[in-house]
């Protein structure tokens, strides 16, 4: 984007969110009066009400999300805020479609809750897994910052809530804050080497293939229990070939296989990895010694 256009566009936000701040501001300052004056019927009162209460709910709720979780924690309060009061919230339910490949990419979305596959269709109708995102991951940044379609279809695991904010309303805050951009960036950068280890990794024969897809999963959605490593990332046997260019019979041998071996656990469709040392031998038998 030239540099003028991005200093255009930063003064029109700024004059923008300044305008945003007085009239919410002078509505509610219309409020507390009609209220301190005893008035039981103030024209829009009531819909001014339940705008401010539902902007309040969302901004106390997604702001110490986005603050904690997000590359959005590098922003000033201010141009914080003023995302959060561009942007909006959206529930999905399990197999609701976020968005496809080919759509225009207009907007960014940071996932509140819940799990989401990121996967494409090949010509010959076969699914190809790029990632699962959990809670805290970006969808879209990518259209979001070049402005072309997007590269990948996201799907709901289970219920999801995401922020979405558009990209006419985030670039002129992350040219205005670059560290922020920056962060971004990180981002981009850390799914670029997952998906070249994916590429790589994929091949491997079977069981170290099943191995090093296990070692990446629970290095991005792995959380530590008693047992062992468990991945958060819920998927079925299908879900799981579909990431490792496995059939479904091959996924559920080889699980079985590393069962056997003690170095995992399957728990319903959850895995727990009990010895990561001695699954990482079976990934890279190389590394013993």
């Amino acid at each position: 984007m030239p540099s003028w256009r991005c200093h255009e566009l930063s003064s029109h936000f700024v004059v923008e969110f300044d305008r945003q701040r007085i009239a919410d501001y002078a509505l509610l300052r219309r409020i507390a009066g009609a209220r301190q004056d005893g008035a039981r019927s103030v024209p829009g009162l009531a819909q001014a009400d339940r705008r401010t209460d539902v902007t309040a709910a969302i901004l106390g709720r997604v702001r110490p999300f986005l603050r904690n979780n997000t590359f959005f924690g590098g922003l000033p309060d201010s141009a914080l805020d003023a995302i959060i009061a561009r942007g909006h919230t959206k529930k999905y339910a399990k197999g609701d479609v976020l968005c496809r490949r080919g759509e225009p990419g207009d907007s960014l979305m940071v996932l509140l809750a819940g799990r989401v596959k990121i996967a494409n269709v090949t010509s010959d109708a076969r699914e190809v897994v790029l990632n699962f995102l959990s809670a805290g991951d970006a969808i879209g940044e990518i259209a979001a910052l070049d402005g072309k379609e997007r590269t990948a279809d996201a799907a709901a695991q289970e219920p999801c809530e995401v922020f979405a904010v558009h990209a006419r309303d985030l670039l002129p805050v992350l040219t205005a804050h670059p560290a922020a951009l920056l962060e971004i960036v990180q981002v981009l950068c850390d799914k670029l080497r997952a998906a070249s280890a994916l590429i790589e990794d994929n091949t491997f024969e079977m069981r170290g293939r099943m191995a090093k897809g296990l070692l990446r999963l629970a290095q991005q959605h792995g959380r530590t229990s008693k047992e062992g490593v468990r991945l958060s990332v819920t998927t079925s046997q299908r879900e799981l070939g579909a990431y490792l260019a496995l059939s479904r019979e091959n996924v559920s041998r080889q699980l079985g296989l590393l069962r056997d071996a003690g170095v995992i656990d399957v728990a319903a469709s959850q895995i727990i990895i009990k010895d990561e040392q001695g699954l990482a031998l079976i990934a890279d038998p190389s590394a013993k010694g």
